[in-house]
Parts: structure tokens; sequence; C-alpha cells
């Protein structure tokens, strides 16, 4: 558990160092740090619906895929194997590990980077929807490429890299046009997906 704490910490760190840096080098509006990533509550609740609709989507468009995939033989479980908490159970350290990769490590730390590092600074520059194209292509391609180049399972890795881009296409779209811009509608989409998926890894 330690040593996941230590690489959560640093790389949340790393993006918010980063995203500070961009902002006091670029952004010429001085409106706060927080108000330029994204990190404020939504001023309306009308988000909340629209997030549960989009996370039922999301969980669809990433399962479905997935399954069938298997189903052929295209992937296999080993894939997916973490050894921090792959088959562990759910004991107290396990959870604690969970809500740290799941919350902390990627949830926020991609949340901060893809939706506001990199889609909020081109939709402003570029507009709304060259900033939503431009970070889910960004967004998906670490999540799909791995597994064309260590594992050559190409069908799969494209099949990720869209079905990932494009719940991060309808993340940014939850975000900024049902949040006022805010980032806690995602990252709170993203960490239930993560801990949903880490649990059924847990427990397999």
């Amino acid at each position: 558990m330690r040593d996941v704490l230590k690489s959560s910490i640093i790389q949340v760190s790393f993006v918010l160092i980063l995203a500070l840096l961009s902002y006091l080098l670029f952004c010429k509006k001085k409106n706060g740090f927080f108000n330029w990533i994204g990190l404020y509550l939504p001023k309306n609740r009308e988000w909340i619906i629209s997030s549960i609709v989009l996370l039922a989507a999301s969980f669809l468009v990433m399962v479905g895929p997935l399954i069938l995939l298997q189903y052929f033989g295209e992937i296999t479980a080993d894939i997916f194997y973490d050894k921090t908490i792959s088959g562990q159970g759910l004991s107290i350290n396990i959870i604690v590990i969970i809500l740290l990769k799941a919350v902390i490590q990627t949830s926020l730390s991609e949340e901060l980077f893809f939706r506001g590092l990199i889609g909020k600074r081109i939709a402003n520059k570029f507009g709304y929807l060259a900033g939503n194209i431009t970070q889910a292509i960004i967004f998906g391609l670490p999540h799909g490429l791995p597994f064309m180049i260590i594992y050559q399972k190409y069908l799969f890795g494209i099949t990720f890299f869209i079905t990932t881009g494009l719940a991060g296409y309808l993340q940014f779209w939850l975000n900024e046009k049902k949040a006022n811009g805010s980032l806690i509608p995602s990252i709170l989409m993203h960490s239930i997906a993560n801990i949903t998926s880490f649990i059924s890894q847990a427990l397999s």
C-alpha cells in the first residue's frame, strides 16, 4: 500500500505542478488557478441526472466490447492483471489501495490533465469542439496503444482507444455544458467507473 500511496501522490503532484506552471506562464487573466483548471463545485444541479445517464452509457460502451472480445479470445485476463489487487479479495488494505488507484492515481490525475489542462486550454483557444475532440483523442491513445505495442492485440487496442476516447468526449461535454466548466462531475464518473473495475479485479 505504501508504494501505491507514494506513486499516487507523485502522479497527482506532477500534474498539479505542470498545470500551475502553465497557469503562471500563460494565463493572462489571473482569475485563480482552481477556476482556471476547473477545480470548483458546479453552480447548479443540472449535471447530476446527466452524470447518471452518461455513467450508464459509459459502462455499456466500455464493458460491452470487452465482453465480446474476451468471448472471441481477443483478450485474456492476464492483460488486465494487477498484482496489487487482482484476486486479493476486499480486505481493508485492498479497499484503500483501490481508492488510491481509482480516485487519486487515475481519476483525479487524468481529469486534471486531459479535461482540465489540455481540453480547456485548446477549447479556450480554438473553440469547444476542437478542445473536446483533441483531448478525447489524446486521452484514448495511452489507453489503447500499450495493448497494441506490448501485447500485439491490435483489434482490442483500437477498440479500447475508441471507447475510452468516446468516454472522455462525453465527460468533457458534461463538464463544460452541464456543470459550468467544473471537473467535479467527470472526476466522480471516472472514479466510480474505476472503483467498479478494480473491485471486479479484486474479486476475480
